[in-house]
């Protein structure tokens, strides 16, 4: 095996790794917008691409381009409804949540994207 083909081997073991739904997110399938721990489910299904913080700076996020959610750029130009969008289609590398997060949790992580606007 070439190191090239190692490497994108590598790749797209990790672009899959993050992308699972977690038992939290299972745990509150049910629960209303304002009853969900959207941070944890962030925790669970987001950070691998998008960091514990949300400024993509993790192995994974370089790979796979995952945006900077506390950039101003993004935060400024970016509507609920995009970000929704983007949530539920996955758009480039990004899966899909449509199937796996209940409406509640994904408009609970559209909150909290936009809590991690940086100042």
């Amino acid at each position: 095996m070439t190191f090239l083909a190692a490497v994108m081997a590598i790749a797209g073991t990790l672009l899959f790794a993050g992308c699972a739904t977690r038992p939290l997110t299972r745990e509150q399938k049910t629960y209303p917008v304002e009853k969900v721990d959207a941070r944890g489910i962030f925790l669970e299904n987001c950070a691998t691409c998008h960091g514990k913080d949300g400024q993509a700076k993790t192995l994974h996020g370089r790979l796979v381009g995952a945006w900077n959610l506390t950039a101003a750029k993004f935060q400024n130009k970016t509507t609920n409804d995009e970000i929704r969008e983007a949530i539920m289609t996955g758009p480039a590398a990004m899966p899909s949540f449509e199937k796996k997060l209940s409406s509640s949790e994904i408009e609970a992580l559209v909150v909290y994207v936009r809590s991690l606007k940086t100042q």
